[in-house]
């Protein structure tokens, strides 16, 4: 069904949903929800769908597919957000973001949409600058607010990078270079801190695991940007 077809933004249909798929594996989602992610174009390219995905592969997956077809719907009204002043697309972005979780009877359909935007955002580089800033400001105003309420780190912190990148692409870079000239200095502090808390969790008699990770480049702009510091004053 997805032979030969194509997405606006260039990538096929069969890829997209196999990299959705994959971030949901990431995440542990089941296999109902990686199932749908797959078969998430089947309400466009397969005319009965309604009754050979219930058939084939289960009503809960069958469910899922229609929830994120329900959701792609309203794409429509959603990138409209970033035509709009900035003090009107923020609350009216929180009223879109309750829609969403309003409208889904199963988290997992938000969940499929989150990993469907981001998988979206990774293949992006190559498309038309407007589609590109237009999909990066509906994902910083919807998407990555979403991926935050619902405690999905992984993905908040890529769709925000990737935002970032196609919005601000020269201070996106500015900030990878100089973390980049420090990479080895901030990979060492991390090594030091981990050591120093998994001893101290072991001498408490805690077993524990300690990781640690770099700041994402949109949380230094933002932290930068609200607190007027330049970016040898970030500590954290």
């Amino acid at each position: 069904a997805y032979e030969g077809r194509m997405l606006v933004t260039g990538e096929s249909a069969l890829d997209h949903a196999h990299g959705v798929a994959e971030l949901l594996a990431g995440l542990r989602l089941d296999a109902e929800a990686r199932a749908a992610a797959i078969l998430y174009a089947a309400p466009e390219y397969v005319p009965r769908w309604e009754d050979e995905l219930p058939e084939k592969f289960g009503s809960g997956v069958a469910a899922l597919v229609g929830g994120v077809w329900k959701l792609n719907k309203l794409r429509v009204v959603t990138r409209g957000l970033a035509q709009v002043d900035k003090t009107v697309r923020n609350a009216q972005a929180e009223i879109l973001r309750k829609m969403l979780l309003g409208m889904v009877e199963d988290i997992r359909v938000v969940l499929i949409r989150l990993a469907s935007r981001t998988q979206t955002l990774r293949f992006l580089n190559n498309a038309p600058d407007e589609l590109r800033r237009q999909l990066a400001q509906e994902t910083l105003d919807l998407y990555a607010p979403l991926a935050n309420r619902l405690g999905v780190w992984q993905l908040k912190w890529e769709l925000e990078d990737y935002a970032f990148r196609y919005l601000e692409p020269q201070t996106y870079k500015h900030i990878a270079r100089q973390l980049d000239e420090k990479r080895i200095e901030r990979e060492s502090y991390i090594a030091e801190a981990i050591a120093t808390l998994s001893a101290e969790l072991a001498a408490a008699g805690v077993k524990a695991e300690v990781t640690g990770r770099p700041k994402h480049i949109f949380s230094i702009w933002n932290k930068m940007r609200l607190k007027g510091l330049d970016f040898d004053e970030l500590y954290d």
